[in-house]
């Protein structure tokens, strides 16, 4: 069985993973002795993340937490010359001018909205199935398409992998 987020980031649900906030008032998650760590969020991307690119204009942000009553979010555009744009090269620094939607800001600056809502992330607070099922089935964080645009050819790419190579 293979469960795919459409039009989101792993790091929107498991870039901390498996690091909790547990702030007071939400269900706790404490990971299992020796559950591993993923390629998600560094210390420099959560603080001083590419998409704070002057570029993006107000939706230049550092990644940020998104709460149990941000649960309801808009995802980012997908179009394929809005990805492209946001790609930049490589860079990887122009999301929130290109693919962002306006939505909840991160907290404080008297901010009512963000382009920036693709940079927002759940933790195992908000998630907390899950944060709880991934420690029990494999997880993948490093699957890159091979295009651009909607769900469809992401989709083929997922489920067409080959790894028999007398097929």
């Amino acid at each position: 069985m293979v469960l795919s987020q459409e039009n989101v980031s792993f790091d929107h649900y498991f870039g901390t993973y498996p690091n909790a906030t547990n702030p007071a008032g939400q269900p706790a998650f404490h990971a299992r002795r020796s559950t591993p760590t993923v390629n998600g969020y560094t210390f420099t991307l959560l603080n001083n993340n590419p998409n704070l690119n002057p570029a993006n204009g107000s939706g230049a942000t550092n990644p940020f937490r998104l709460d149990r009553s941000q649960a309801v979010t808009r995802d980012q555009s997908h179009g394929y010359t809005a990805e492209q744009q946001a790609f930049n090269s490589g860079v990887m620094d122009l999301f929130p001018l290109f693919v962002g939607r306006a939505g909840p800001p991160p907290s404080g600056g008297g901010i009512t909205s963000t382009t920036g809502l693709n940079l927002g992330y759940f933790d195992g607070n908000t998630v907390t199935t899950l944060w709880y099922l991934a420690q029990y089935f494999a997880m993948s964080d490093n699957s890159y398409s091979t295009g651009f645009g909607p769900s469809t050819p992401g989709a083929l790419n997922l489920i067409s992998g080959q790894s028999n190579p007398s097929a």
